[in-house]
């Protein structure tokens, strides 16, 4: 994405806060843990039980190694099966119906694990980065735009 070529006001992106010529502002920080559906999260018993489902993950190659490494586990082979996502929705949605294990952000899916749609089978959580609402330093702020990101930011935090 090219803020600057496509007019954006604002982006929303998530990682650090540290992009080249942006302003950013941290929404929330997004723990990530695995997630899977109620059916496979009773085969886990421990982190190296996920290696037998197909590991479900972003563009992020390391997610998996630095969670396992987090939580005792060995990181995955390259042979282990696994899907790549370019959206957490998906992946979600694909942990739901059974494809795998996904890692992913525990508090975008609050709901889903809130009604047992997904399941959280351990509490390891790692940090990857968190949801940012970033502007381009050669964009003026307007006050329409400082109005946005007060509700924006208030709201998340509530």
């Amino acid at each position: 994405m090219d803020p600057a070529a496509e007019g954006h006001d604002y982006t929303i992106r998530f990682g650090n806060g540290a992009w080249h010529e942006s302003d950013a502002e941290l929404i929330f920080s997004a723990p990530h843990a695995p997630l899977c559906s109620p059916a496979i999260a009773e085969q886990l018993q421990q982190p190296d039980d996920v290696h037998r489902f197909t590991l479900l993950r972003s563009f992020r190659r390391d997610e998996w190694s630095r969670w396992l490494d987090c939580a005792g586990g060995t990181p995955p082979s390259p042979s282990q099966p696994v899907m790549v996502f370019d959206t957490s929705l998906a992946m979600a949605e694909a942990a739901q119906l059974g494809a795998g294990v996904a890692i992913a952000p525990v508090c975008m899916f609050s709901r889903l694990l809130q009604s047992g749609a997904l399941v959280q089978p351990f509490a390891a959580e790692i940090t990857l980065g968190g949801y940012w609402l970033t502007r381009l330093q050669s964009r003026t702020e307007t006050p329409a735009m400082q109005q946005f990101a007060r509700w924006l930011l208030n709201t998340a935090a509530a």
